[in-house]
């Protein structure tokens, strides 16, 4: 009774907030549409259209086929966008996006963007496009063959016209007299493949812009749609079974071919294994580990413990189990502090395997079969690290891949249900991600050597997205394996460390270190999209730095230890105006997870010397963010576009916080960004 009353009491006190958040979603709504009208106007000039049409011009599947049949040869000088109209509309705007993006990148060959999902009523016509609402956008990856092979995440592609003729002339698939069900695929495929095979893989291209949009119909009318501020809760069922098509078997061939195709199958497959297990005084679940591997009698698996320090009794425990083992082992102790870099960088100087397995001691698996796997695919050409699906004992996600980007590293979908498709099938394939936990890591010993195994000044927290992101760097690719699937009592030894004060401190001290060590993929992660987009011409010239928002000192704090802002800032730099004013100007977004950010005001904070200089912020409209974020409602009007004057502050460098009040239960949070700038 008392929880009811309190809820009633919470929606009564949201309910102003409520209505004037539906008021600024209609007023902001129609300035979005007048800015896209605005696109929709300029490229359909006559001018515009004209230029354009030299460089770039559309050509569907059909038209494709058909012109096989009369041998048409295309203009090497011009690019096509090849896509099938039955997997969504090509906007109007494609054409000038890779017109304008040729000029910057003239060596590109294929050219790929982003979708976006609408709700759309049954009557709805292709010319409302720029009116209707946008329910979800599917952000790209870059170039990622596993991905690929898993399902045709590029879709629709502009094509150089010499390499499409070239193309056209090498591909059998395309011998065929009509259009079929995956054709668009298997041209995605035999193009990507070509590219790498002739070493030009570079030249394949991901731009940050929506090429294609998909209509999801519900049985509802159109002033519905536009009334409904939970329409990403609402389409989210649909939008799971549209992308991508993980389960449908008339795709099963042309994944089984992208495969052999892009050259992904290893060759190697009966390879030395150095397992190395970090461990102290956890012998029961170290014990079950090793016992589950059914390691007896095996030549190419060796075992290497290290030990910093377990108490003699343990010791004792884990010494007598190994005397029983029939496999080659390692037990190195040494009583050290816990560095878990350290500790698998002096297993590896003793490992005498091909390809190192880094493994945490609170992993439960049976057999060794997947070690196997997991080693031969880390011996495939131009791949770094190798990770797969980790799930809680309750059969929650653990691990489906490691997401970067300005917020600092995260677990993909940690904590939800694995029994349902998280988003573009994130634990259902295996991809590419930018990064794989050090909980369950494959990677060849001479790669991990080559950088400098694990960074030891990062103890605890973020080594392996170090070198994981080592690797990327270096020209590698990181993979995660969803068909391997292990349980991890993640930090049984160690405890949690947000939940201890000293360790998240600790933490927070080791992430500032490793956005330092990679300041850009602290930025983006090129694997889940959140760069700036990709502008027309005509839009980077209206440049507005008039100001919209002002700023004031006065001391904010927290009264929320575990609560966090997610945010991601795609400029946030002072411009100097003709009259030499200085402007901050700052555009991005703010979301709060996994609740319904319609209850939270975010502000900025500037901070130094212990003096905060807190800038207000208003609403403002991004309708990429619906539905971006799970369990997350009303993200549309979480943008960020703020010109404010920064004249009255003192020269000097700024540390930048991220401030949010939650109007349903005084609830106030603040997080550190570990970002600075200098005023």
């Amino acid at each position: 009774m008392a929880q009811n009353f309190k809820k009633a009491v919470q929606n009564a006190l949201l309910m102003p907030r409520k209505k004037q958040y539906e008021k600024d979603y209609i007023r902001l709504l129609k300035e979005y549409e007048d800015q896209s009208l605005a696109v929709f106007n300029y490229v359909s000039s006559k001018e515009v259209e004209e230029e354009t049409a030299k460089v770039v011009e559309r050509l569907s599947m059909e038209t494709l086929v058909k012109n096989l049949k009369n041998h048409v040869v295309y203009d090497e000088s011009r690019f096509y966008i090849i896509y099938d109209p039955t997997f969504g509309i090509l906007r109007k705007e494609s054409e000038r996006l890779i017109y304008e993006y040729l000029l910057d990148n003239p060596y590109a060959v294929l050219i790929y963007g982003d979708e976006d999902y609408f709700a759309l009523s049954a009557d709805f016509k292709e010319e409302e496009l720029y009116k209707a609402r946008r329910a979800f956008r599917y952000y790209k990856p870059v170039f990622s063959p596993e991905t690929l092979a898993s399902f045709d995440y590029i879709n629709a592609f502009a094509i150089e016209g010499s390499f499409l003729n070239d193309l056209l002339a090498s591909t059998e698939m395309l011998s065929a007299s009509i259009y079929y069900t995956g054709m668009m695929y298997e041209l995605t495929v035999e193009a990507c493949a070509k590219l790498r095979a002739d070493r030009r893989e570079d030249l394949i291209c991901h731009i940050p812009a929506v090429l294609v949009s998909k209509g999801i119909e519900i049985d509802t009318d159109e002033k519905e749609i536009s009334e409904s501020f939970e329409t990403g809760a609402l389409l989210y069922p649909e939008y799971q079974k549209i992308i991508p098509a993980l389960s449908d078997d008339k795709y099963a061939a042309i994944r089984k071919k992208a495969k052999e195709k892009l050259k992904l199958i290893p060759v190697e497959t009966d390879i030395t294994v150095s397992v190395i297990i970090p461990s102290k005084d956890n012998p029961d679940m170290l014990t079950s580990l090793i016992g589950k591997l059914n390691l007896a009698g095996l030549k190419k698996i060796e075992v290497i413990i290290v030990d910093n320090g377990s108490s003699e009794e343990n010791k004792a425990k884990v010494e007598a189990f190994l005397e029983k083992c029939d496999f080659e082992y390692k037990y190195i102790y040494a009583v050290e502090e816990f560095n878990y870099s350290k500790m698998n960088n002096v297993g590896a100087k003793v490992a005498r395997g091909e390809v190192l397995l880094l493994l945490n001691d609170d992993i439960e698996a049976e057999g060794y079969e997947w070690i196997r796997t997991m080693a031969s695919y880390a011996t495939n050409k131009g791949v770094g690290c190798v990770g797969c699906k980790l799930l809680y004992p309750d059969g929650k996600i653990q691990h489906v891949g490691i997401s970067a980007g300005i917020d600092g590293p995260a677990h993909k979908f940690m904590g939800e249900e694995d029994s349902v498709k998280a988003g573009a099938g994130d634990n259902l394939v295996n991809k590419n991600v930018l990064a794989v936990t050090g909980a369950c890591l494959a990677v060849r010993k001479e790669l991990y050597d080559r950088v400098g195994g694990l960074y030891e000044e990062l103890k605890v927290g973020y080594n392996d997205v170090d070198l994981c992101m080592n690797l990327y760097e270096n020209g590698y690719r990181n993979v995660l394996l969803n068909d391997i699937k292990l349980i991890h009592h993640e930090s049984v030894s160690r405890g949690v460390d947000a939940k201890n004060k000293v360790k998240s401190e600790r933490l927070s001290y080791e992430k500032a270190i490793l956005k330092n060590r990679h300041p850009s993929l602290m930025i983006v992660d090129p694997y889940e999209g959140g760069s700036a987009d990709f502008k027309l011409k005509f839009e980077k010239e209206k440049e507005d730095l008039s100001i919209n928002a002002s700023g004031k000192f006065e001391s904010r704090k927290s009264n929320d230890e575990e609560g966090w802002v997610y945010f991601s800032f795609e400029k946030f730099e002072v411009k100097i105006t003709e009259d030499e004013h200085k402007i901050l100007v700052v555009k991005g977004y703010a979301v709060v997870p996994g609740i319904d950010n319609m209850r939270f005001d975010f502000d900025v904070i500037l901070q130094k010397d212990g003096k905060q200089f807190v800038i207000l912020t208003e609403r403002s409209l991004r309708p990429d963010l619906a539905g971006r974020f799970n369990g997350s409602e009303n993200t549309e009007l979480c943008g960020i576009d703020l010109r404010v004057s920064v004249d009255n502050l003192e020269e000097g460098n700024y540390r930048i916080y991220m401030y949010a009040k939650d109007h349903g239960n005084v609830r106030e949070i603040i997080t550190d960004t570990f970002l600075n700038i200098d005023i």
